[in-house]
């Protein structure tokens, strides 16, 4: 078994994303969803967030998401050796990518940090078959990281090519809201994001680590050939043991 770091922060992994420009309106009518659907779809705009300090905190609950979290594997370690520019050059090219399958495939791309990409699915359009979705950007990501990684080798140093996408995915109820401030973001609580965090850390370079949840959000969907259970099980901090599945590699997630 592998015992697991809290990684995860405190009781509640918050995580976010800069919120973008929008017009201060009377938003009395609308729901509270509705209110957060409008400014988490809106991300593409540039600019503050200015939210009028007196209103209700834009906020609500949403019971049926599937978060991943991506860690380059082995980049604190291939960053010590770098150069800044060296550094940020593997960052962008490999973001740049992650954006692009995010838009093509409808995954809401919650943030980065470091070296670790964060994507949902199922905010802040609800979505039934949100594990499918987020797995098969999951496959896609591991897969474009491998090719991108063998091209920068040529620049960055033949080492680059050893990196490995680690990702780990777990479904749950999710908070979600702006938290405003002199720089608002969009955050999510809860403790889904911790799961899906000891996923990560406890998974293998260039593997899909699940936990049961989004195991049986898969076999649900009749995606159960997707799946090949863990032998070992995973001990992770506030949760005990865990039985956990690896994403199988033989098979075609294409859209």
């Amino acid at each position: 078994s592998n015992d697991i770091e809290d990684t995860a922060g405190p009781e509640t992994a918050p995580t976010g994303a800069a919120a973008p420009a929008t017009k201060s309106t009377s938003h009395a009518h609308i729901s509270q969803s509705s209110r957060l659907g409008h400014s988490l779809t809106s991300l593409a705009n540039v600019g503050p967030y200015m939210i009028e300090s007196k209103s209700r905190p834009i906020a609500d609950s949403f019971e049926n998401v599937t978060i991943l979290f991506a860690n380059i594997s082995g980049f604190k370690k291939w960053s010590s050796t770098r150069s800044p520019t060296d550094v940020f050059t593997l960052l962008e090219t490999l973001y740049t990518e992650f954006d692009k399958l995010a838009d093509e495939v409808g995954i809401f791309k919650v943030e980065t940090i470091g070296e670790c990409y964060v994507a949902a699915c199922g905010l802040p359009e609800e979505r039934d078959d949100h594990a499918v979705l987020l797995y098969r950007f999951c496959r896609l990501c591991v897969r474009r990281s491998r090719g991108l990684l063998l091209d920068l080798s040529t620049q960055l140093g033949g080492n680059t090519r050893i990196l490995r996408l680690r990702c780990g995915m777990h479904s749950g109820s999710i908070t979600a809201g702006v938290l405003r401030g002199a720089k608002s973001r969009f955050q999510l609580f809860g403790d889904t994001m911790n799961t899906a965090a000891r996923m990560e850390s406890s998974g293998l370079p260039g593997r899909i680590h699940l936990s049961e949840a989004t195991a049986d959000e898969l076999i649900r969907k009749g995606k159960g050939k997707w799946l090949t259970p863990r032998e070992d099980e995973v001990v992770a901090k506030g949760k005990g043991r865990m039985k956990t599945f690896w994403g199988s590699d033989d098979i075609s997630c294409e859209l």
